[in-house]
């Protein structure tokens, strides 16, 4: 009854307005936790706009398993329409289902307490991974709230981990990468601390009334044409009207605004990526994007970057999610036992083992990170400079075996999809249109890797 009366109070408060979930999320073409596609107009709601009572119900799910699982992403969609029927309401879940299953996972319902429905999914792997999850609609919403969880936690480590923040990565004499080094306890590491690329200068613009302006570049200063810029504004009862414009040769943008309070909803730009391409999310020059009067006007000008950190505030609430930095990611995931477990099955990975990571990437850094094993059974690499690496993994100094556990798209990923210690690996893109891509976010997802000693 708890978790119920919490989610259905979230929704009227926050969930059944259409204004609301327009200002503080972003289109959803996929789950960024289980990869499954989802169903048309679906909405991820931006973490700094989870209502508090959706990590009350999640805490309560974990409480419910009295220690021995832990939580890990989380993830908040929501559906806008008519869900006041049950054949709707059944509609759009059986869809869901059908989702999961064809990204791989197992679908289990679990407690049900009136509309509500809880579920977990398993997909098999190496380690298998567990999603808990639940379904509530509203009258004019539904929403299908995720979160990750791992099994087998044990009281002194059910607090997640610190993030290792790595400034730079020095050489030695001989001019090859010194090590990064991790220790057992650090399940993520943000490769490149708090540095971030050179921010291009702009020339000096006023702003117009009713008018947005601005510039886009890469951090090398040269103008991006065709970058697609968003504002939203409201004016009368909470309702939003928008208004989109794209770049010129000059990389300069400037389009009407309608009248009212308004906020930049949409900053992106499309790549050329491997053999596809990408929408990657725009930086504002200046670091921060506040909201303005229309009749004022507003000058912003963005910057295409290939890594760093999308704000200090996401920083501090969201280190271990890709979603906070600019640069790709990669989760590398595996079955672990203890040191001294003389009944470990033969491909699992013992507590104390050192597994090394090294990333070359046809041009600029290479990255070399020594991990220690510890109770986690998975480790996050984030914010690794944009690119195509080529990825070696050894376990205690021997190769291991590499495979690509959740291809989101075939055009990305690992190649091969298995191989022997050594592949090639292209980041995933979360979106293909710009006008998709909100400002100041990371757009990548996790290239999800399993390993397995030989």
């Amino acid at each position: 009854m708890f978790l119920r009366n919490t989610i259905l109070f979230a929704l009227i408060l926050f969930l059944s307005s259409s204004a609301a979930t327009a200002q503080g999320s972003v289109a959803a073409s996929s789950s960024q936790i289980t990869a499954a596609s989802m169903p048309k107009g679906a909405e991820r709601i931006l973490p700094d706009s989870v209502p508090v009572e959706f990590g009350q119900a999640f805490d309560k799910l974990l409480a419910e398993g009295q220690g021995k699982i832990e939580g890990r992403d989380r993830e908040v969609l929501a559906w806008s329409g008519n869900y006041k029927t049950a054949a709707n309401i059944s509609n759009l879940t059986n869809q869901l289902q059908k989702n999961f299953r064809g990204a791989g996972w197992q679908y289990e319902a679990l407690e049900r307490n009136g509309d509500l429905q809880v579920f977990s999914l398993i997909k098999q792997g190496s380690p298998n991974r567990l999603v808990l999850g639940f379904f509530v609609p509203g009258d004019d919403v539904l929403v299908c709230a995720l979160m990750e969880v791992v099994e087998g936690v044990t009281e002194s480590t059910q607090s997640v981990a610190p993030e290792r923040t790595v400034v730079d990565q020095p050489t030695k004499p001989d001019g090859s990468t010194q090590p990064i080094v991790v220790d057992a306890d650090t399940q993520w590491i943000n490769v490149m601390g708090n540095e971030m690329p050179p921010m291009p200068d702009f020339p000096k613009l006023a702003p117009k009334p009713g008018r947005v302006r601005g510039y886009v570049k890469d951090s090398t200063g040269k103008p991006l044409a065709g970058a697609e810029i968003g504002v939203r504004s409201s004016y009368l009862a909470g309702y939003y009207s928008g208004s989109q414009g794209k770049t010129d040769a000059n990389g300069y943008y400037e389009f009407v605004v309608p009248k009212g309070s308004a906020h930049y909803y949409n900053a992106g730009y499309q790549i050329n990526w491997g053999d596809g391409v990408a929408a990657v999310s725009l930086h504002p020059a200046d670091g921060s994007l506040d909201a303005f009067v229309t009749m004022d006007g507003a000058v912003e000008n963005f910057v295409m970057l290939p890594y760093g950190i999308t704000s200090r505030e996401n920083l501090q609430q969201y280190s271990h999610l890709p979603a906070t930095f600019y640069g790709g990611a990669i989760f590398l995931g595996w079955y672990g036992v203890e040191a001294n477990d003389n009944n470990a099955p033969p491909l699992s990975v013992r507590m104390g083992s050192t597994l090394e990571i090294t990333l070359i990437p046809e041009s600029g850094r290479t990255f070399v990170i020594r991990k220690t094993i510890g109770v986690s059974n998975g480790f996050r690499i984030h914010n690794i400079p944009l690119g195509r690496y080529q990825i070696t993994i050894k376990l205690n100094g021997k190769p291991v075996k590499l495979k690509d556990d959740k291809k989101y798209d075939p055009l990305f990923g690992m190649s091969p999809v298995e191989a022997n210690g050594t592949a090639s690996i292209l980041f995933i893109p979360d979106q293909a249109k710009a006008s998709m891509v909100g400002p100041q976010q990371g757009a990548w997802k996790w290239l999800d890797i399993g390993i397995t000693p030989q």
